[in-house]
């Protein structure tokens, strides 16, 4: 990449060059690669190493990376317990009686969790394998934005986003799209992992952790501000979460891999506070943004 695909800056730097995840933990690649930061917009880049994207997103073969399957009932064994918080963020009362749209929308979790309320749900989802239970479940199904776009321009009142810019090939272009499907008063709530996360940082063995074949950005929340702001979005909120207890941090520390939470019995204010520290300072380990057209 000799320029920026999001602010067309030719001012790139290697910010880390090394190994990086494959798939699940355990799974590294057997050769270095780089990723690469612009000096301009912050953002940071991983050149695609699946070939087609399209058919690697279509097909599932993204899943099956993960180890984590192509079925429906794994999708919602491994996603449903993170809705709640998402319906929380957005507010209930922003779906109630409007158009809503899920772009990345996977197996449909978010959509069934709003569609009581929402006047109508469409799930952009580009593997096909979700498709007709999506349908049957009473929500819109298109396999791309482009496609949505044709029937629902300027029509959407709400677009949410999850776990998704990271992945596609150019952010900006994805943004504007979305963009294109709201209306004036639309917004857009969307997440990432946050490339500021503080681990990066203190532990050396997380960066080929972090850094990982089926993410093709890291944005800070100055870089995805930025990003949204290139993409034509007047506002961005950012809302910091950190989904970890501090236990995970120390384990990382000392064992140089994941254990997920309550592994080590530590004080719950203890917990708490470290939560509040890393949102606060914005180095927990995951972003949403809420994006605004005026």
């Amino acid at each position: 990449m000799a320029t920026c695909l999001i602010c067309g800056s030719g001012q790139l730097e290697v910010f880390y060059q090394g190994t990086i995840r494959m798939g699940s933990f355990g799974k590294w690649s057997e050769t270095d690669h780089t990723i690469t930061q612009c000096r301009d917009c912050g953002a940071r880049h991983l050149p695609p190493l699946m070939g087609n994207l399209d058919d690697y997103y279509r097909d599932g073969t993204y899943r099956q990376d993960l180890d984590q399957g192509n079925t429906l009932r794994k999708y919602f064994e491994l996603t449903d317990d993170d809705q709640p918080h998402r319906l929380q963020l957005l507010g209930p009362h922003t779906a109630r009686g409007k158009v809503l749209a899920d772009i990345g929308a996977g197996a449909g979790p978010f959509l069934d969790l709003v569609k009581g309320m929402a006047a109508t749900t469409i799930a952009v989802e580009p593997n096909e394998a979700y498709h007709a239970s999506l349908q049957e479940r009473g929500h819109v199904c298109y396999g791309s934005t482009a496609a949505m776009l044709r029937e629902w321009a300027g029509k959407v009142d709400v677009a949410v986003s999850f776990s998704v810019i990271e992945h596609v090939e150019r952010p900006r272009e994805f943004l504007e799209e979305i963009r294109a499907a709201l209306k004036p008063d639309g917004r857009l709530l969307t997440s990432t992992p946050n490339a500021d996360d503080l681990l990066l940082e203190i532990c050396p063995s997380y960066p080929r952790f972090f850094y990982r074949k089926v993410h093709l950005w890291y944005f800070t929340p100055a870089a995805l501000s930025r990003l949204a702001n290139l993409a034509g979005f007047a506002a961005c909120r950012m809302i910091h979460q950190h989904r970890f207890d501090l236990a995970n941090a120390m384990l990382w520390l000392r064992d140089g891999k994941p254990s997920g939470v309550g592994k080590i019995t530590t004080s719950p204010a203890l917990d708490d506070a470290w939560r509040n520290f890393l949102q606060q300072s914005g180095r927990g380990d995951y972003l949403y943004a809420e994006l605004k057209l005026s």
